[in-house]
């Protein structure tokens, strides 16, 4: 019997991971959709803990508030991308001048006598294709903006019935009380997941906005903006916003100081604060061991893209919680744990 079951289960995970991959274009959209009405409820959350002496904002008028913080962000984040654009496009002849007097330099130094023209180095690099995936992908977001939106109406006209729904299917039942703490636990988790990684991401992208006006770096909010969202990534996202702003800083000044210092201190800013600040920040909360950290990301990665990258930890988070409330799954909780110690103290009525 036991055999049976574990069959089961292991071709109900292939045939979702399946799905998942048949149907990644109609389920990405609606998964960043479920991203984006969450964050309004959180912020809204946040905006009903201010009170001044007694008063506390009632929860329309949060709620009110967080959807208008939302679409006033997305609407500062669409004219920052355009502004940024036509700047690139503007400055694109100097950085190609200043490129070309890079590797001009570095094959003087190197004592090659004829450097590469840049078709040659464009070639070898395939910048058409990458430019063509970036521009690729970008089209795709623009296509499933309506879809998103639509589905982030819906899911707020219907969540108002969400707790009649629960009680309804858990009224009088014998794990009623282990489902409503499961339900709890992920809520609780995800919202301080994404509450300090949050406040960790603006913290790093405002130093490394400081670092980059200093140094003189063009676009310096954009690059400030692009980091504060790749550190939702783990590890790669943070080796990406370090990487990117740097590399711009080479070729805009064409100078090795320049980048140097840029490289060096966008590094320690993103040191100091992911391994020193968020870790005692996050505490052992998520309790995620790195290695299934790096795994999930790999994982939902290479599902369903960028947007799996970002939801790899929530994701992974919510399995783990639910596997730790069953006896049956309870050692896969423990394996993808970082010290072994799970709470599932109400396994035993499931």
């Amino acid at each position: 019997m036991s055999l049976i079951t574990y069959t089961a289960g292991l071709g109900l995970a292939v045939l979702i991971a399946f799905i998942m991959v048949i149907g990644r274009d109609l389920l990405v959209p609606f998964m960043i959709s479920v991203v984006i009405w969450y964050m309004i409820n959180t912020l809204s959350d946040y905006y009903q803990k201010i009170h001044i002496k007694s008063y506390r904002l009632p929860r329309s008028i949060s709620y009110t508030a967080a959807l208008l913080t939302m679409v006033l962000s997305l609407n500062l984040l669409i004219n920052m991308i355009t502004n940024n654009i036509a700047e690139v496009k503007k400055n694109a002849p100097e950085y190609q001048e200043n490129f070309m007097n890079l590797v001009q330099r570095v094959y003087e130094q190197a004592g090659i006598g004829q450097e590469p023209n840049l078709s040659q180095i464009v070639n070898q690099l395939d910048l058409g294709q990458f430019i063509l995936n970036v521009a690729s992908s970008f089209a795709s977001l623009a296509g499933s903006a309506s879809l998103i939106l639509i589905y982030v109406i819906f899911l707020m006209l219907e969540q108002k019935f969400f707790s009649q729904k629960i009680n309804a299917l858990l009224e009088k039942r014998p794990v009623e009380a282990s489902v409503r703490e499961i339900i709890e636990r992920v809520s609780d988790d995800i919202e301080t997941y994404v509450g300090i990684k949050t406040f960790a991401s603006m913290l790093t992208g405002a130093a490394c906005y400081l670092v980059l006006i200093i140094v003189g770096v063009d676009n310096a909010s954009f690059w400030a903006f692009l980091i504060f969202l790749l550190n939702y990534i783990p590890t790669i996202g943070s080796m990406m916003a370090v990487i990117f702003p740097s590399l711009l800083c080479l070729v805009q000044f064409g100078q090795f100081s320049q980048f140097f210092i840029t490289l060096g201190s966008l590094a320690a800013i993103q040191f100091s604060i992911g391994n020193i600040i968020e870790p005692r920040l996050m505490g052992n909360r998520l309790n995620l061991s790195p290695l299934v950290v790096m795994l999930s990301l790999s994982l939902w990665g290479s599902i369903w893209g960028i947007a799996g990258m970002f939801l790899s930890v929530p994701f992974t988070v919510i399995l783990m919680i639910i596997f730790s409330q069953f006896r049956k799954t309870e050692p896969i909780a423990i394996l993808l744990s970082q010290d072994g110690l799970i709470n599932s103290s109400n396994r035993e009525k499931l």
